[in-house]
């Protein structure tokens, strides 16, 4: 393990008590709180997926997830926050153009050494952005000289409130000029949020950055789960977006590395997975807590003194660790094809996308499955395994977690099987 990561857990847990608190606020303020998002700029968790030569410091995906798991254990906003923005800032560091690229993160930069960290690491003392952003092709770009016309309307921008530029994507099926492209890569099989899945068919598809300020930002975050988030809309009426600032999504990215060799949806799919596992570890912890003083009726014996519930929490226990590590061991498969010099297969990919639905799904189950045993109790605000119960729902509805990662995961099963047959 890398001495970054070792820093990077250090200072999370040193900050533990800020982001707690910053969890709690963040549901009335329905995004996070600026202290707390100036404490995620100054440990360098917005950059950890931004290339080397652009002033981020890149973690292996595996390193990646010890980090969100560790922060979603403290608080599930503040660990949405850095994921999203750490995602959104590789997006764009990997695969802009190199004029785009340096027009959002600045001038080319010394490499950082093994053990920077933080906003201006490596780059002579400038701070880095932060995008925001969602890649579903919710609006119409036309082609002009340059570059393109943007229209449309983005939803679940989480990190949007303190972003300073933002992502988006409109499908570019009909339209003539390539120029804004960045391979010309079909992009068939993507998602549409932070990355991509298979299975959902938009076509090929232009992802482009524009400075928030160009954008309206509609402050419609009244939810039921993710509520600290700030997942707002934003929209664009018709605003110029220059080539180098778009690229097509499904075509390699042109700077840093090994990681972004890992392509799509590889690259982003080490964020919601160990965020959630981070999150049901918590709720597994916090219900044996509540267990420890809580009857069901007066008089009657703890939950933690029934056999039921002793069953319900070993078994939560090995269905969390199971999720974890067959997640992790996709993705340590991929990106070891990746560091070898080769893109992961298909089969690699499809693993790995079965591999979060699988992990997501399992400890939205577990939480659900543990909530029950708090009795009345849990439903107060002031409970945390309300909390735990809610976020946890609200992430599995991610469409990067859609089931028809399983169906393309079958179907290329029985494609196999029937290639294999004389």
């Amino acid at each position: 393990m890398s001495l970054l990561r070792e820093e990077l857990l250090a200072g999370i847990r040193s900050h533990r008590e800020q982001f707690e608190a910053a969890g709690d606020r963040a549901e009335e303020l329905r995004t996070l709180p600026n202290d707390a998002v100036a404490t995620l700029r100054a440990l360098g968790l917005f950059w950890l997926k931004t290339p080397a030569e652009l002033g981020g410091t890149p973690l292996p995906p595996v390193e990646f997830c010890d980090v969100i798991e560790e922060l979603a254990y403290i608080d599930t906003s503040t660990a949405w926050a850095a994921m999203i923005g750490a995602g959104c800032n590789g997006l764009a560091g990997g695969w802009l153009p190199e004029a785009g690229a340096r027009r959002i993160f600045g001038p080319a930069v010394p490499a950082a050494g093994p053990a920077a960290a933080g906003p201006t690491a490596g780059t002579g003392g400038r701070a880095l952005p932060v995008l925001a952003g969602q890649l579903a092709p919710r609006g119409t770009g036309a082609a002009t000289a340059g570059g393109y016309l943007v229209h449309g309307r983005w939803g679940f921008s989480s990190g949007i409130v303190h972003a300073d530029w933002l992502i988006g994507a409109f499908k570019a099926d009909g339209v003539a000029d390539r120029a804004a492209g960045g391979g010309g890569a079909d992009a068939d099989g993507t998602d549409g949020t932070d990355g991509g899945a298979a299975g959902t068919g938009f076509g090929r598809m232009v992802v482009f950055a524009v400075p928030k300020a160009e954008a309206e930002v509609i402050d419609n975050w009244h939810v039921a789960g993710l509520q600290g988030t700030g997942s707002l809309d934003f929209s664009l009426d018709g605003t110029f977006v220059p080539a180098e600032l778009t690229y097509e999504l499904g075509s390699p990215a042109v700077r840093g590395g090994d990681l972004f060799r890992l392509g799509m949806p590889a690259f982003v799919s080490n964020e919601v997975p160990p965020l959630c596992i981070g999150l049901a570890r918590r709720a597994i912890d916090d219900i044996t807590e509540l267990a420890a003083h809580t009857a069901r009726f007066p008089g009657g014996p703890t939950v933690s003194e029934r056999a039921v519930f002793h069953h319900e929490l070993g078994r939560a226990e090995v269905r969390v660790r199971a999720a974890r590590a067959v997640h992790r061991e996709a993705m340590a498969a991929a990106f070891a094809s990746a560091a070898a010099g080769r893109a992961p297969s298909e089969e690699q990919q499809l693993a790995i996308t079965t591999a979060s639905v699988y992990a997501v799904e399992t400890c939205a189950d577990v939480v659900s499955d543990l909530f029950k045993f708090g009795g009345g109790r849990a439903l107060a605000l002031s409970n945390p395994m309300q909390r735990h119960l809610r976020n946890v729902l609200a992430a599995r509805q991610h469409v990067a977690l859609s089931e028809e990662n399983y169906e393309a995961a079958g179907r290329y099963l029985l494609e196999s099987a029937k290639a294999r047959r004389p």
